[in-house]
């Protein structure tokens, strides 16, 4: 993903790391987006996708919400004509032909720019694997924000950065800390994985 510039000045700033490059916040941001997007169950970047889905009974659940456009619908063969087709663009539910077998949707989805409270787990989760992947370059970081408070979510109560490289391994393999849990929630997917 390319991260705005104002996007990175205000990650270092929240970080106060005072010598971290928009190199190493980058890097940082992306092991945070990887390992909340596999926590998650689903892509949270904006772009264009393809997504073949098996047996659909009637409704299609596109993956990257919320749904941008949807470029094509072909299933049997054949093209759909999209427009006859009812998208909840919020929640990516594509009404289709009852149909057995497989349906290729192109569509365009995810967010962009990111929910703010979704934005803070990514740079709280970023803070955390920045000193095991930049310790060595000299990054000082600062405490991270532990309150806060977001309209229409609430307060969250956020973790500061592990000290240790071991604790910045734990979050890479996929293990989100449960102060996470109820603000992800609201974007995972409903799946097999990501449960809901």
């Amino acid at each position: 993903m390319t991260w705005p510039t104002d996007t990175l000045s205000a990650f270092k700033a929240w970080l106060g790391a005072t010598t971290a490059t928009d190199d190493q916040l980058t890097a940082a941001l992306e092991l945070a987006l990887v390992t909340v997007e596999n926590w998650l169950d689903r892509p949270l970047e904006l772009k264009q996708r393809t997504q073949t889905d098996f047996d659909a009974n009637c409704v299609v659940r596109l993956r990257a919400w919320p749904v941008d456009n949807v470029t094509s619908v072909t299933y049997a063969g054949q093209a759909a004509d999209v427009a006859l087709l009812a998208l909840d663009k919020a929640t990516g539910r594509l009404a289709v032909p009852y149909y057995w077998g497989a349906i290729e949707t192109v569509y365009s989805g995810g967010f962009d720019p990111m929910p703010r409270d979704l934005e803070l787990v990514l740079w709280t989760v970023a803070a955390a694997v920045l000193p095991a992947s930049s310790s060595r370059a000299g990054v000082s970081l600062a405490p991270a924000v532990r309150r806060v408070t977001t309209p229409d979510v609430g307060t969250v109560e956020y973790a500061t950065p592990p000290a240790s490289e071991s604790q910045a391994e734990q979050l890479l393999g996929g293990a989100i800390p449960p102060q996470f849990e109820s603000v992800l929630a609201r974007y995972r997917a409903e799946s097999v994985i990501g449960g809901a």
